[in-house]
């Protein structure tokens, strides 16, 4: 059963969270402050933690490093309403593994946390992601338009990937796609199907990729 850490200031929303998540079947922990997710953690091991950003006290960001410390594989996940692209690579650099907009749906919040978990297996420590390879990889044509392809699909193939991006030279493409998994943008799930993260869908959402 997968165990899950709610930290979030407004009580509706974290009831509302609390309850979404407890009719897909996970067990479910809230609190009120960063304070108190640390405290909760000293007792309890979680799989993932959805962290307000802006709580009063410690934020949501500066409480990572002590989560860490008590549950090295715990997934996280920021929570905010005031979200950019520099704000997701921030928290990313302090060892979030995404980031989450305010308001979402319920159905934004389960894909968001069980992607999470899935990269959390799959990717290596998002502390390793450098901000400068995410605009590097946005910078880049050919990176960009994959980015775009994997957002309308979903989920493709390696050789569907080139097809649709219009690569002929395969090693040329492994090099750009290596630079999107570097970035955080771009994963491969257990049967190599390349699919974007969760970091990828934000930075889609919040930068003009044209």
């Amino acid at each position: 059963m997968t165990h899950v850490l709610i930290t979030e200031d407004d009580r509706y929303l974290r009831q509302n969270m609390v309850d979404i998540l407890e009719l897909e079947g996970y067990q479910v922990v809230d609190v009120d402050s960063a304070e108190a997710a640390i405290e909760a953690c000293e007792h309890q091991q979680f799989d993932i933690a959805l962290m307000d950003l802006v709580m009063s006290g410690m934020t949501g960001v500066e409480a990572i490093s002590n989560l860490r410390q008590l549950n090295p594989f715990m997934a996280v996940i920021i929570v905010t309403a005031y979200a950019t692209v520099d704000t997701a690579v921030d928290a990313m650099k302090k060892g979030a593994d995404s980031v989450i907009t305010k308001p979402f749906n319920s159905s934004e919040l389960i894909v968001t946390l069980k992607r999470s978990i899935q990269e959390k297996q799959l990717l290596q420590a998002s502390s390793d992601i450098d901000p400068d390879s995410v605009y590097s990889a946005l910078a880049n044509g050919l990176r960009r338009e994959t980015l775009k392809q994997l957002a309308a699909h979903k989920q493709l193939k390696f050789m569907d990937l080139c097809r649709l991006v219009g690569v002929d030279d395969h090693t040329k493409f492994n090099f750009h796609l290596r630079q999107l998994k570097k970035a955080g943008l771009v994963m491969q799930n257990e049967n190599k199907i390349y699919i974007l993260t969760n970091t990828g869908q934000f930075v889609l959402q919040n930068h003009n990729l044209n």
